[in-house]
């Protein structure tokens, strides 16, 4: 029996049409297709911020003072500030200025992946000073 007759049964079978998914289907897939990955990247994104929780720096020196002047005048002390991941920073405060051993309050600003972004809280540094 050789190869064409092999298949030959093939001829005898009925073709099969391929049906159509419905209209409905299609852009529910096609919806899914597109937002689902964007909405997994955006989740999942590494610089995004976990939040601002508040954190005390330590004044390690106070460089120069009367460097600049904030919006009404007052003069401004450059200070070295260690934060609590170890780091140090300059900080732009004004008054009164700190004492080396002071602990200056800050924001951090955490991320999933990278160091914290540390900034001055204004609000508790005009309100309690120096702590």
């Amino acid at each position: 029996m050789g190869d064409a007759d092999k298949l030959s049964y093939l001829d005898d079978v009925p073709a099969r049409r391929k049906r159509k998914l419905p209209r409905r289907v299609v852009v529910l897939l096609a919806v899914v297709v597109a937002v689902v990955p964007g909405v997994l990247l955006t989740r999942s994104h590494g610089s995004a911020p976990k939040g601002k929780p508040e954190a005390l720096g330590l004044c390690l020196e106070v460089r120069a003072e009367n460097v600049a002047r904030d919006k009404d005048g007052a003069p401004l002390a450059r200070v070295l500030v260690a934060t609590p991941d170890s780091t140090d920073i300059e900080v732009l405060l004004p008054p009164p200025v700190p004492r080396v051993g002071d602990f200056i309050p800050l924001q951090a600003e955490r991320h999933r992946k990278g160091p914290a972004d540390y900034r001055l809280d204004l609000a508790r540094w005009t309100a309690n000073g120096p702590q």
